[in-house]
């Protein structure tokens, strides 16, 4: 009787063994290949966003050149420029 609890116990050792094995060899391999269509998709989505952030990168640096020109004039020249704001 007690070989049999011992083999059962001995059963799920191994399956336990098993278990993380499989785990370990799947966290090594990414999820699966992309088919064409989405990796076009997420390419064409990359590039819109990068188009964006360049846009939004030029006009902060534009924003920043106008800060800057602003806080290195003169006090005469930095009325103006608050006016003409």
């Amino acid at each position: 009787m007690w070989w049999a609890i011992q083999e059962i116990a001995q059963m799920f050792f191994v399956l336990a063994i098993l278990a993380i094995i499989f785990g370990s060899i799947c966290g090594w391999f990414p999820p699966g290949r992309r088919s064409k269509r989405e990796r076009r998709d997420r390419a064409e989505l990359e590039e819109s966003l990068r188009t964006q952030m360049s846009e939004r990168l030029a006009q902060i640096e534009d924003r920043i050149r106008v800060l800057e020109r602003i806080v290195t004039d003169e006090r005469i020249e930095l009325r103006r420029q608050f006016r003409d704001l």
